[in-house]
């Protein structure tokens, strides 16, 4: 039986990348049936006509809704218009190789609707990682790359071992949601943390673990996918303290009370800290380290 899918597709104040967005998702193999633009820009994004003819050409449904800005709350709108069994969650800086889509159903319908909770592809681009920032991530229980290992990992401080590009396909307990099917039903019984409005970084990982307590979460080599992120955005000030207080909020809802986790935890904020002082000294900006520990401890205060 063939899968049907909806796109959704979280948006704010960035019109070409949502209009490229879109013009890849029709350049895909396997066409969506319905593609919701979830908006949350100021003024509102507008698709072009021609992008409107195409859509229809091909039988797509095309739905631009607006939204309070909020990548969480942005992405659970968007599975709400959803009518079919899954859902493709891109973001509008991903691209994805033209036959991502029909891979991925392809393996999904294969195995049953039932054996998995999410599929996702690989990153067609891996930021290199030195062997001794490696080690020192490692060591400080941060998120680092593994060189080697069969699959993706939580750590007891509840950053990632990250194996980008395992050998074959391979169950993974948590994924990015900007270029992952996911099973609707599983979607809306794990809805995105809206705790926060904008950006949340954590929130995807923090859905996704959840949903995959209840079916595996797949990753296939074999497809990629293309974020194309500008690393100075995710170094601003502000998004060093989004980091220190939302992630650190969704770190902490799934960390275990072991002595050895809860030591961990603290290494890596110690670490996170020492990382955005960095980051000040070579922007000449107190803001990065300053806002880091301010939402760090907001996060810790409330959960006391």
């Amino acid at each position: 039986m063939k899968l049907a899918y909806t796109a959704v597709i979280p948006t704010k104040d960035r019109p070409e990348r949502a209009r490229a967005a879109v013009e890849g998702l029709m350049k895909q193999t396997r066409h969506p049936q319905r593609i919701v633009v979830v908006d949350a820009s100021e003024p509102p994004f507008e698709l072009t006509d021609d992008v409107r003819d195409a859509a229809r050409d091909a039988g797509v449904e095309l739905v631009v809704v607006q939204a309070p800005p909020s990548t969480a709350g942005q992405r659970n709108r968007g599975v709400e218009r959803a009518e079919t069994p899954i859902v493709l969650l891109l973001d509008d800086d991903v691209s994805l190789q033209p036959d991502y889509v029909d891979v991925l159903l392809g393996r999904w319908e294969r195995a049953g609707i039932e054996a998995f909770g999410a599929i996702v592809g690989t990153p067609e681009v891996v930021p290199p990682q030195g062997r001794l920032a490696r080690a020192l991530r490692r060591m400080l229980m941060l998120h680092y790359q593994a060189p080697h290992g069969e699959a993706t990992t939580f750590r007891r401080s509840r950053k990632l071992r990250l194996v980008a590009r395992p050998r074959h396909d391979v169950a993974v307990p948590a994924c990015g949601a900007g270029y992952g099917l996911f099973r609707t039903d599983l979607m809306r019984r794990h809805p995105f943390d809206e705790r926060f409005p904008g950006y949340a970084p954590g929130e995807d990982l923090e859905m996704s673990s959840r949903l995959a307590a209840d079916a595996p979460i797949l990753q296939m080599p074999s497809v990629r996918y293309l974020h194309e992120w500008d690393p100075r955005e995710r170094e601003s000030p502000v998004r060093w303290h989004q980091r220190g207080r939302r992630e650190t909020y969704f770190r902490l809802l799934h960390l275990d009370a072991s002595p050895l986790s809860r030591a961990a935890f603290g290494l890596s904020l110690i670490a996170e800290t020492a990382v955005a002082a960095a980051a000040s000294l070579r922007e000449r900006d107190r803001g990065h380290v300053v806002g880091f520990v301010r939402g760090a401890l907001e996060t810790l205060r409330e959960r006391d």
